[in-house]
Protein backbone atom coordinates (compact mmCIF):
# COMPACT_ATOMS: atom_id res chain seq x y z
CA UNK A 1 0.00 0.00 0.00
CA UNK A 2 1.29 3.50 -0.83
CA UNK A 3 0.27 6.99 0.23
CA UNK A 4 0.00 9.23 -2.81
CA UNK A 5 0.28 12.54 -0.97
CA UNK A 6 3.52 13.05 0.95
CA UNK A 7 3.75 15.75 3.60
CA UNK A 8 6.02 18.75 3.05
CA UNK A 9 9.70 17.98 3.51
CA UNK A 10 11.05 18.21 7.02
CA UNK A 11 14.15 20.25 7.79
CA UNK A 12 16.88 19.46 5.24
CA UNK A 13 15.09 16.39 3.91
CA UNK A 14 16.15 15.50 0.38
CA UNK A 15 13.23 13.16 -0.31
CA UNK A 16 9.46 13.40 0.26
CA UNK A 17 8.33 12.41 3.74
CA UNK A 18 5.04 10.56 4.26
CA UNK A 19 2.83 10.20 7.31
CA UNK A 20 2.31 7.30 9.67
CA UNK A 21 -0.74 6.64 11.84
CA UNK A 22 -0.67 7.12 15.57
CA UNK A 23 2.50 7.90 17.45
CA UNK A 24 3.19 10.03 20.52
CA UNK A 25 5.51 12.80 21.69
CA UNK A 26 7.00 11.78 25.06
CA UNK A 27 9.49 14.04 26.80
CA UNK A 28 12.85 13.33 25.18
CA UNK A 29 15.40 13.57 28.04
CA UNK A 30 18.18 13.46 25.43
CA UNK A 31 20.14 16.61 26.31
CA UNK A 32 21.49 15.04 29.49
CA UNK A 33 23.60 12.53 27.55
CA UNK A 34 24.28 14.12 24.15
CA UNK A 35 26.26 17.16 25.31
CA UNK A 36 29.56 15.46 26.23
CA UNK A 37 31.97 13.78 23.82
CA UNK A 38 32.13 10.00 23.57
CA UNK A 39 34.28 8.55 26.37
CA UNK A 40 35.63 5.26 27.68
CA UNK A 41 35.63 3.86 31.22
CA UNK A 42 38.24 1.79 33.08
CA UNK A 43 37.95 -1.94 32.52
CA UNK A 44 35.95 -3.90 35.05
CA UNK A 45 37.69 -6.47 37.25
CA UNK A 46 35.57 -9.18 35.64
CA UNK A 47 33.66 -9.47 32.38
CA UNK A 48 30.63 -11.78 32.16
CA UNK A 49 30.01 -12.54 28.47
CA UNK A 50 26.56 -14.03 27.91
CA UNK A 51 26.71 -16.66 25.14
CA UNK A 52 23.03 -15.98 24.33
CA UNK A 53 23.62 -12.25 24.13
CA UNK A 54 22.15 -11.90 20.62
CA UNK A 55 19.18 -13.16 18.64
CA UNK A 56 19.39 -16.76 17.47
CA UNK A 57 21.07 -19.83 18.89
CA UNK A 58 23.44 -19.73 21.85
CA UNK A 59 27.12 -19.55 20.88
CA UNK A 60 29.28 -22.57 21.78
CA UNK A 61 32.38 -21.90 23.93
CA UNK A 62 35.73 -22.88 22.41
CA UNK A 63 37.79 -21.90 25.45
CA UNK A 64 37.99 -23.39 28.92
CA UNK A 65 38.77 -22.12 32.40
CA UNK A 66 42.45 -21.28 32.71
CA UNK A 67 42.92 -20.27 29.07
CA UNK A 68 44.66 -17.00 28.29
CA UNK A 69 43.06 -15.00 25.48
CA UNK A 70 43.82 -11.84 23.52
CA UNK A 71 41.37 -9.09 22.65
CA UNK A 72 39.38 -10.08 19.58
CA UNK A 73 40.14 -13.80 19.90
CA UNK A 74 37.21 -16.15 19.28
CA UNK A 75 35.90 -17.48 22.59
CA UNK A 76 32.63 -18.96 21.28
CA UNK A 77 31.71 -20.14 17.81
CA UNK A 78 28.33 -20.01 16.16
CA UNK A 79 25.81 -22.82 16.52
CA UNK A 80 24.49 -23.00 12.98
CA UNK A 81 23.88 -20.12 10.62
CA UNK A 82 21.36 -18.43 12.94
CA UNK A 83 23.94 -17.61 15.55
CA UNK A 84 26.98 -15.37 16.02
CA UNK A 85 30.62 -15.66 17.00
CA UNK A 86 31.70 -14.20 20.33
CA UNK A 87 35.13 -12.64 20.78
CA UNK A 88 37.14 -11.68 23.85
CA UNK A 89 36.37 -8.02 24.71
CA UNK A 90 39.89 -7.62 26.13
CA UNK A 91 42.98 -9.69 26.89
CA UNK A 92 43.08 -11.76 30.05
CA UNK A 93 42.31 -15.15 31.59
CA UNK A 94 39.12 -17.20 31.33
CA UNK A 95 38.37 -17.95 34.97
CA UNK A 96 35.03 -19.76 34.54
CA UNK A 97 32.41 -20.97 32.10
CA UNK A 98 29.27 -21.20 34.16
CA UNK A 99 25.68 -20.06 34.56
CA UNK A 100 25.25 -16.46 35.63
CA UNK A 101 22.27 -14.11 35.81
CA UNK A 102 21.80 -12.58 32.37
CA UNK A 103 20.31 -9.38 30.97
CA UNK A 104 16.72 -10.58 30.69
CA UNK A 105 13.54 -9.51 32.52
CA UNK A 106 13.01 -13.11 33.68
CA UNK A 107 16.10 -13.01 35.89
CA UNK A 108 17.09 -16.47 34.66
CA UNK A 109 20.64 -17.81 34.49
CA UNK A 110 22.42 -18.81 31.30
CA UNK A 111 25.84 -19.96 30.23
CA UNK A 112 28.49 -17.23 30.36
CA UNK A 113 32.24 -16.96 29.82
CA UNK A 114 33.80 -15.14 32.78
CA UNK A 115 36.98 -13.26 31.81
CA UNK A 116 39.46 -11.60 34.15
CA UNK A 117 41.21 -8.74 32.28
CA UNK A 118 44.99 -8.50 32.53
CA UNK A 119 44.94 -4.72 32.03
CA UNK A 120 47.00 -4.84 28.80
CA UNK A 121 44.01 -4.77 26.44
CA UNK A 122 46.21 -6.46 23.84
CA UNK A 123 44.68 -7.25 20.45
CA UNK A 124 45.13 -10.54 18.69
CA UNK A 125 46.50 -10.42 15.15
CA UNK A 126 44.02 -8.56 12.96
CA UNK A 127 43.47 -9.10 9.25
CA UNK A 128 41.94 -6.00 7.65
CA UNK A 129 40.74 -6.21 4.07
CA UNK A 130 43.11 -4.33 1.77
CA UNK A 131 41.29 -4.71 -1.55
CA UNK A 132 37.61 -4.67 -0.73
CA UNK A 133 36.68 -4.02 -4.35
CA UNK A 134 38.23 -7.37 -5.33
CA UNK A 135 36.18 -9.41 -2.84
CA UNK A 136 33.09 -11.24 -4.01
CA UNK A 137 29.79 -11.07 -2.18
CA UNK A 138 30.21 -14.33 -0.26
CA UNK A 139 33.65 -13.30 0.99
CA UNK A 140 32.29 -10.01 2.38
CA UNK A 141 29.38 -11.81 4.08
CA UNK A 142 31.84 -14.33 5.54
CA UNK A 143 33.89 -11.49 7.07
CA UNK A 144 30.76 -9.95 8.62
CA UNK A 145 29.74 -13.38 9.94
CA UNK A 146 33.14 -14.29 11.38
CA UNK A 147 33.55 -10.89 13.07
CA UNK A 148 30.34 -11.48 15.05
CA UNK A 149 28.47 -8.48 13.65
CA UNK A 150 24.79 -8.32 14.57
CA UNK A 151 22.18 -5.59 14.30
CA UNK A 152 22.94 -2.94 16.92
CA UNK A 153 19.60 -1.20 16.79
CA UNK A 154 18.23 -3.42 19.55
CA UNK A 155 17.16 -6.73 17.97
CA UNK A 156 20.78 -8.02 17.56
CA UNK A 157 19.75 -10.19 14.58
CA UNK A 158 22.86 -11.68 12.86
CA UNK A 159 23.70 -9.20 10.07
CA UNK A 160 24.93 -11.75 7.54
CA UNK A 161 21.47 -13.34 7.44
CA UNK A 162 19.75 -10.02 6.80
CA UNK A 163 22.21 -9.31 3.99
CA UNK A 164 21.88 -12.77 2.44
CA UNK A 165 19.01 -11.95 0.11
CA UNK A 166 20.09 -9.64 -2.69
CA UNK A 167 17.78 -10.28 -5.63
CA UNK A 168 15.12 -7.60 -5.98
CA UNK A 169 16.66 -5.28 -3.36
CA UNK A 170 16.74 -1.70 -4.65
CA UNK A 171 16.92 0.49 -1.52
CA UNK A 172 19.15 0.45 1.56
CA UNK A 173 17.79 2.44 4.51
CA UNK A 174 20.15 3.43 7.30
CA UNK A 175 18.12 3.85 10.49
CA UNK A 176 19.38 6.89 12.40
CA UNK A 177 15.99 7.97 13.76
CA UNK A 178 16.69 6.97 17.38
CA UNK A 179 13.21 8.02 18.39
CA UNK A 180 13.06 6.58 21.91
CA UNK A 181 13.57 8.97 24.85
CA UNK A 182 16.90 9.06 26.75
CA UNK A 183 18.92 7.19 24.05
CA UNK A 184 21.54 9.22 22.14
CA UNK A 185 24.27 6.73 21.17
CA UNK A 186 23.39 6.76 17.45
CA UNK A 187 23.27 10.56 17.44
CA UNK A 188 26.75 10.85 18.97
CA UNK A 189 28.16 8.09 16.77
CA UNK A 190 27.03 10.01 13.71
CA UNK A 191 28.46 13.26 15.05
CA UNK A 192 31.91 11.87 15.87
CA UNK A 193 32.35 8.92 13.48
CA UNK A 194 30.35 10.09 10.48
CA UNK A 195 32.78 8.94 7.80
CA UNK A 196 33.11 5.46 9.30
CA UNK A 197 29.30 5.06 9.36
CA UNK A 198 28.95 6.24 5.75
CA UNK A 199 31.77 3.95 4.61
CA UNK A 200 30.00 1.07 6.35
CA UNK A 201 26.83 1.92 4.46
CA UNK A 202 28.86 2.04 1.24
CA UNK A 203 30.29 -1.44 1.97
CA UNK A 204 26.77 -2.78 2.45
CA UNK A 205 25.62 -1.16 -0.81
CA UNK A 206 28.37 -2.98 -2.74
CA UNK A 207 26.57 -6.25 -1.92
CA UNK A 208 23.74 -5.20 -4.22
CA UNK A 209 23.24 -3.95 -7.76
CA UNK A 210 22.13 -0.35 -8.48
CA UNK A 211 20.92 0.34 -4.96
CA UNK A 212 19.75 3.65 -3.50
CA UNK A 213 20.86 4.64 0.01
CA UNK A 214 18.66 6.69 2.32
CA UNK A 215 19.61 7.78 5.83
CA UNK A 216 16.43 8.18 7.88
CA UNK A 217 16.94 10.59 10.78
CA UNK A 218 14.66 12.64 13.03
CA UNK A 219 14.83 16.42 12.74
CA UNK A 220 15.90 16.79 16.39
CA UNK A 221 19.50 15.87 15.48
CA UNK A 222 20.79 18.95 13.59
CA UNK A 223 24.46 18.35 14.43
CA UNK A 224 24.35 14.80 13.09
CA UNK A 225 22.53 15.99 9.95
CA UNK A 226 25.22 18.61 9.29
CA UNK A 227 27.98 16.05 9.95
CA UNK A 228 26.43 13.64 7.41
CA UNK A 229 26.27 16.35 4.73
CA UNK A 230 29.88 17.35 5.28
CA UNK A 231 31.25 13.78 5.37
CA UNK A 232 29.21 12.81 2.32
CA UNK A 233 30.72 15.67 0.36
CA UNK A 234 34.27 14.91 1.51
CA UNK A 235 33.91 11.21 0.62
CA UNK A 236 32.16 11.90 -2.67
CA UNK A 237 29.19 9.69 -1.78
CA UNK A 238 26.52 11.50 -3.77
CA UNK A 239 24.39 8.33 -3.88
CA UNK A 240 23.43 8.77 -0.21
CA UNK A 241 20.21 10.73 0.36
CA UNK A 242 18.95 12.26 3.59
CA UNK A 243 15.41 11.56 4.72
CA UNK A 244 14.72 13.87 7.66
CA UNK A 245 11.50 12.86 9.41
CA UNK A 246 9.51 14.75 12.05
CA UNK A 247 10.30 13.93 15.65
CA UNK A 248 7.65 11.48 16.71
CA UNK A 249 7.73 8.17 18.55
CA UNK A 250 8.04 5.44 17.20
CA UNK A 251 9.32 6.81 13.88
CA UNK A 252 12.43 4.64 14.29
CA UNK A 253 10.49 1.38 14.13
CA UNK A 254 11.49 -0.55 11.01
CA UNK A 255 8.04 -0.60 9.41
CA UNK A 256 7.26 2.96 10.51
CA UNK A 257 10.48 4.43 9.10
CA UNK A 258 9.93 2.59 5.81
CA UNK A 259 6.45 4.09 5.61
CA UNK A 260 7.77 7.57 6.40
CA UNK A 261 10.53 7.43 3.79
CA UNK A 262 8.84 5.51 0.97
CA UNK A 263 5.10 5.68 1.59
CA UNK A 264 4.98 1.87 1.45
CA UNK A 265 3.53 -0.37 4.14
CA UNK A 266 5.09 -3.77 4.81
CA UNK A 267 2.15 -6.20 4.44
CA UNK A 268 1.08 -8.51 7.25
CA UNK A 269 3.38 -11.51 7.47
CA UNK A 270 5.90 -10.01 5.04
CA UNK A 271 9.41 -8.57 5.42
CA UNK A 272 10.92 -5.33 4.06
CA UNK A 273 12.89 -7.46 1.59
CA UNK A 274 9.58 -8.41 -0.03
CA UNK A 275 9.28 -4.73 -0.99
CA UNK A 276 12.88 -4.53 -2.21
CA UNK A 277 14.09 -2.82 0.97
CA UNK A 278 16.77 -3.63 3.53
CA UNK A 279 17.42 -1.62 6.70
CA UNK A 280 20.42 -1.40 9.02
CA UNK A 281 21.19 0.70 12.07
CA UNK A 282 24.03 3.26 12.06
CA UNK A 283 25.85 1.25 14.74
CA UNK A 284 25.72 -1.82 12.50
CA UNK A 285 27.22 0.20 9.62
CA UNK A 286 30.06 1.30 11.90
CA UNK A 287 30.67 -2.28 13.08
CA UNK A 288 30.80 -3.54 9.47
CA UNK A 289 33.28 -0.83 8.54
CA UNK A 290 35.48 -1.74 11.51
CA UNK A 291 35.22 -5.46 10.70
CA UNK A 292 36.42 -5.10 7.11
CA UNK A 293 38.70 -2.06 6.92
CA UNK A 294 40.21 -2.47 10.41
CA UNK A 295 39.79 -6.24 10.79
CA UNK A 296 38.25 -5.75 14.24
CA UNK A 297 35.54 -8.12 15.46
CA UNK A 298 32.59 -6.75 17.41
CA UNK A 299 33.83 -6.65 21.03
CA UNK A 300 32.27 -3.39 22.30
CA UNK A 301 29.54 -0.93 21.50
CA UNK A 302 28.50 2.64 22.23
CA UNK A 303 26.08 2.75 25.18
CA UNK A 304 24.11 5.70 26.56
CA UNK A 305 24.38 5.96 30.35
CA UNK A 306 21.70 8.27 31.71
CA UNK A 307 18.91 8.73 34.25
CA UNK A 308 18.44 10.96 37.29
CA UNK A 309 20.79 8.85 39.42
CA UNK A 310 23.58 8.82 36.80
CA UNK A 311 26.08 11.47 37.85
CA UNK A 312 28.15 11.44 34.65
CA UNK A 313 25.61 10.87 31.87
CA UNK A 314 26.94 10.45 28.37
CA UNK A 315 27.87 7.89 25.73
CA UNK A 316 30.65 5.42 26.45
CA UNK A 317 32.46 2.64 24.60
CA UNK A 318 31.59 -0.38 26.74
CA UNK A 319 33.19 -3.84 26.24
CA UNK A 320 30.65 -6.66 26.15
CA UNK A 321 30.31 -8.46 29.45
CA UNK A 322 30.95 -5.35 31.55
CA UNK A 323 28.75 -5.66 34.66
CA UNK A 324 26.24 -2.83 35.08
CA UNK A 325 27.35 -2.36 38.69
CA UNK A 326 30.79 -1.40 37.36
CA UNK A 327 29.16 1.30 35.20
CA UNK A 328 27.38 2.68 38.27
CA UNK A 329 30.63 2.85 40.22
CA UNK A 330 32.75 4.18 37.33
CA UNK A 331 30.35 7.10 36.77
CA UNK A 332 30.15 7.87 40.52
CA UNK A 333 26.41 7.33 40.35
CA UNK A 334 23.95 6.76 43.14
CA UNK A 335 22.31 3.39 43.62
CA UNK A 336 19.38 3.56 41.19
CA UNK A 337 15.78 2.85 42.11
CA UNK A 338 15.54 0.81 38.92
CA UNK A 339 17.97 -0.20 36.21
CA UNK A 340 16.46 -0.15 32.74
CA UNK A 341 18.31 -1.72 29.81
CA UNK A 342 17.16 0.02 26.64
CA UNK A 343 14.80 2.97 26.57
CA UNK A 344 11.84 3.70 28.86
CA UNK A 345 9.34 2.62 26.20
CA UNK A 346 10.74 -0.69 24.92
CA UNK A 347 13.43 -1.49 27.47
CA UNK A 348 13.07 -3.69 30.54
CA UNK A 349 14.07 -3.64 34.17
CA UNK A 350 17.22 -5.60 34.96
CA UNK A 351 16.96 -8.25 37.68
CA UNK A 352 20.40 -7.42 39.04
CA UNK A 353 23.27 -4.96 38.62
CA UNK A 354 25.62 -7.93 38.20
CA UNK A 355 24.48 -8.70 34.63
CA UNK A 356 26.86 -7.98 31.79
CA UNK A 357 26.38 -5.68 28.80
CA UNK A 358 25.34 -7.57 25.64
CA UNK A 359 25.34 -6.70 21.94
CA UNK A 360 21.73 -5.48 22.14
CA UNK A 361 22.45 -2.97 24.94
CA UNK A 362 22.12 0.58 23.62
CA UNK A 363 21.21 2.32 26.87
CA UNK A 364 21.28 1.94 30.65
CA UNK A 365 18.89 4.17 32.59
CA UNK A 366 19.82 4.61 36.26
CA UNK A 367 16.45 5.88 37.41
CA UNK A 368 15.58 7.71 40.59
CA UNK A 369 12.46 7.09 42.64
CA UNK A 370 9.38 8.04 40.61
CA UNK A 371 11.36 9.04 37.52
CA UNK A 372 9.80 6.62 35.05
CA UNK A 373 6.31 6.44 36.51
CA UNK A 374 6.45 2.65 36.85
CA UNK A 375 4.89 2.56 40.33
CA UNK A 376 1.42 3.67 39.27
CA UNK A 377 -1.43 1.26 40.04
CA UNK A 378 -3.32 -0.13 37.06
CA UNK A 379 -7.03 0.72 37.03
CA UNK A 380 -9.89 -0.81 35.01
CA UNK A 381 -10.09 0.06 31.33
CA UNK A 382 -12.50 2.98 30.67
CA UNK A 383 -12.71 2.28 26.90
CA UNK A 384 -11.55 5.75 25.96
CA UNK A 385 -9.88 4.63 22.72
CA UNK A 386 -6.69 6.64 23.31
CA UNK A 387 -4.59 3.51 22.80
CA UNK A 388 -6.13 2.96 19.37
CA UNK A 389 -5.34 6.53 18.31
CA UNK A 390 -1.71 6.17 19.44
CA UNK A 391 -1.01 2.79 17.81
CA UNK A 392 1.42 3.23 14.88
CA UNK A 393 0.45 -0.19 13.48
CA UNK A 394 -3.28 0.72 13.26
CA UNK A 395 -4.23 -2.13 15.62
CA UNK A 396 -6.97 -2.31 18.26
CA UNK A 397 -4.98 -2.46 21.52
CA UNK A 398 -8.09 -2.58 23.69
CA UNK A 399 -9.40 -5.75 22.04
CA UNK A 400 -5.94 -7.30 22.09
CA UNK A 401 -5.71 -6.58 25.82
CA UNK A 402 -9.08 -8.21 26.57
CA UNK A 403 -8.30 -11.35 24.59
CA UNK A 404 -4.78 -11.66 26.02
CA UNK A 405 -6.10 -11.21 29.54
CA UNK A 406 -8.73 -13.90 28.97
CA UNK A 407 -6.22 -16.29 27.32
CA UNK A 408 -8.27 -16.14 24.13
CA UNK A 409 -5.18 -16.42 21.97
CA UNK A 410 -6.95 -17.41 18.75
CA UNK A 411 -9.00 -14.24 18.89
CA UNK A 412 -5.90 -12.17 19.71
CA UNK A 413 -4.24 -13.53 16.58
CA UNK A 414 -7.34 -12.62 14.58
CA UNK A 415 -6.72 -9.03 15.68
CA UNK A 416 -3.15 -9.24 14.26
CA UNK A 417 -1.37 -9.60 17.60
CA UNK A 418 1.94 -10.36 15.91
CA UNK A 419 1.84 -7.05 13.99
CA UNK A 420 2.32 -5.31 17.34
CA UNK A 421 5.87 -3.88 17.54
CA UNK A 422 5.64 -3.54 21.35
CA UNK A 423 6.55 0.16 21.15
CA UNK A 424 4.56 0.98 24.29
CA UNK A 425 2.73 3.97 22.80
CA UNK A 426 -0.62 2.51 23.86
CA UNK A 427 0.49 2.04 27.47
CA UNK A 428 2.00 5.55 27.53
CA UNK A 429 -1.32 7.24 26.73
CA UNK A 430 -3.51 4.88 28.80
CA UNK A 431 -5.21 6.95 31.56
CA UNK A 432 -5.72 3.74 33.56
CA UNK A 433 -1.97 2.96 33.50
CA UNK A 434 -2.60 -0.58 32.23
CA UNK A 435 0.69 -2.30 31.26
CA UNK A 436 -0.71 -3.25 27.85
CA UNK A 437 2.55 -4.36 26.27
CA UNK A 438 3.17 -6.88 29.05
CA UNK A 439 -0.14 -8.54 28.19
CA UNK A 440 0.78 -8.65 24.50
CA UNK A 441 4.18 -10.15 25.26
CA UNK A 442 2.55 -12.75 27.47
CA UNK A 443 0.12 -13.69 24.71
CA UNK A 444 2.85 -13.86 22.06
CA UNK A 445 5.16 -16.02 24.17
CA UNK A 446 2.31 -18.36 25.14
CA UNK A 447 1.28 -18.77 21.50
CA UNK A 448 4.87 -19.50 20.48
CA UNK A 449 5.26 -22.03 23.31
CA UNK A 450 1.98 -23.69 22.37
CA UNK A 451 3.17 -24.03 18.79
CA UNK A 452 6.41 -25.65 19.95
CA UNK A 453 4.51 -28.05 22.21
CA UNK A 454 2.13 -28.88 19.37
CA UNK A 455 5.08 -29.73 17.12
CA UNK A 456 6.60 -31.89 19.87
CA UNK A 457 3.30 -33.67 20.43
CA UNK A 458 2.91 -34.30 16.71
CA UNK A 459 6.42 -35.76 16.52
CA UNK A 460 5.73 -37.93 19.58
CA UNK A 461 2.51 -39.18 17.97
CA UNK A 462 4.39 -40.02 14.77
CA UNK A 463 7.04 -41.90 16.76
CA UNK A 464 4.37 -43.80 18.70
CA UNK A 465 2.47 -44.78 15.57
CA UNK A 466 5.70 -45.86 13.86
CA UNK A 467 6.62 -47.96 16.90
CA UNK A 468 3.18 -49.57 17.02
CA UNK A 469 3.34 -50.36 13.32
CA UNK A 470 6.81 -51.89 13.76
CA UNK A 471 5.63 -54.02 16.70
CA UNK A 472 2.67 -55.27 14.68
CA UNK A 473 4.98 -56.05 11.77
CA UNK A 474 7.36 -57.95 14.03
CA UNK A 475 4.42 -59.83 15.52
CA UNK A 476 3.16 -60.82 12.07
CA UNK A 477 6.63 -61.85 10.92
CA UNK A 478 7.11 -63.91 14.10
CA UNK A 479 3.78 -65.70 13.61
CA UNK A 480 4.68 -66.38 9.99
CA UNK A 481 8.07 -67.82 11.00
CA UNK A 482 6.41 -70.07 13.57
CA UNK A 483 3.86 -71.25 11.01
CA UNK A 484 6.54 -72.07 8.45
CA UNK A 485 8.67 -73.79 11.10
CA UNK A 486 5.70 -75.90 12.21
CA UNK A 487 4.96 -76.87 8.63
CA UNK A 488 8.61 -77.76 8.07
CA UNK A 489 8.68 -79.87 11.24
CA UNK A 490 5.49 -81.61 10.27
CA UNK A 491 6.78 -82.31 6.79
CA UNK A 492 10.14 -83.53 8.11
CA UNK A 493 8.41 -85.76 10.66
CA UNK A 494 6.15 -87.25 8.06
CA UNK A 495 9.06 -88.02 5.75
CA UNK A 496 11.25 -89.36 8.58
CA UNK A 497 8.38 -91.39 10.07
CA UNK A 498 8.07 -93.30 6.93
CA UNK A 499 11.76 -94.27 7.14
CA UNK A 500 12.67 -94.37 10.87
CA UNK A 501 10.11 -93.49 13.61
CA UNK A 502 12.80 -93.11 16.33
CA UNK A 503 14.96 -90.81 14.21
CA UNK A 504 11.86 -88.79 13.36
CA UNK A 505 11.12 -88.21 17.06
CA UNK A 506 14.71 -86.99 17.67
CA UNK A 507 14.61 -84.64 14.69
CA UNK A 508 11.26 -83.27 15.79
CA UNK A 509 12.68 -82.56 19.28
CA UNK A 510 15.73 -80.81 17.81
CA UNK A 511 13.51 -78.74 15.56
CA UNK A 512 11.42 -77.66 18.55
CA UNK A 513 14.55 -76.62 20.49
CA UNK A 514 15.81 -74.64 17.50
CA UNK A 515 12.47 -72.93 17.04
CA UNK A 516 12.36 -72.04 20.74
CA UNK A 517 15.83 -70.43 20.59
CA UNK A 518 14.88 -68.42 17.53
CA UNK A 519 11.72 -67.20 19.27
CA UNK A 520 13.70 -66.20 22.39
CA UNK A 521 16.25 -64.30 20.26
CA UNK A 522 13.46 -62.52 18.41
CA UNK A 523 11.84 -61.51 21.72
CA UNK A 524 15.20 -60.19 23.02
CA UNK A 525 15.77 -58.10 19.87
CA UNK A 526 12.25 -56.74 20.10
CA UNK A 527 12.74 -55.74 23.76
CA UNK A 528 16.06 -53.99 22.96
CA UNK A 529 14.46 -52.06 20.11
CA UNK A 530 11.50 -51.03 22.29
CA UNK A 531 13.86 -49.81 25.01
CA UNK A 532 15.84 -47.81 22.45
CA UNK A 533 12.63 -46.26 21.12
CA UNK A 534 11.56 -45.29 24.64
CA UNK A 535 14.95 -43.71 25.36
CA UNK A 536 14.85 -41.74 22.12
CA UNK A 537 11.35 -40.56 22.87
CA UNK A 538 12.37 -39.37 26.34
CA UNK A 539 15.44 -37.62 24.94
CA UNK A 540 13.44 -35.79 22.30
CA UNK A 541 10.86 -34.68 24.79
Amino acid sequence: MEHSNPTPKSRASEIPIYEIPGGIHPEEHKTRSNQADIRSLPLADELVINLKGQAGNRSLPVVKAGDTVLKGQVIAECDGIFSAYQHAPTSGEVIAIENRTIAHPSGLDDLCVVLKPDGKDQWCELSPVTHLEDMDREAVLAQIFEKGVVGLGGASFPSHIKLKQHEGIHTLIINAAECEPYITCDDKLLQEHTKDVLLGAEIISKLYQDIDIIIGIEDNKPQAIDAIKQARQELGLSNIKLGVVPTKYPSGGEKQLIQLLTGKEVPHGKLPADLGLVMHNVGTCYAIQQALTEGKPLVERLVTLTGDNCKEPGNYWIPFGTPVEHLIQATNSETPKRLIMGGPMMGYELPSAEVGIVKATNCIIMSADGELGMDQTALPCIRCGACMDACPASLLPQQLYWHAQADEFDKAEEYDLFDCIECGACAYVCPSHIPLVQHYRYAKSTIRNNRVEKIKAEKARERYEARQERLERVKREKAERHRKAAEARKKAAEEAGKKDPKKAAVQAALARVKAKKEAQQSDTNEADQSKADDNNSEGNN
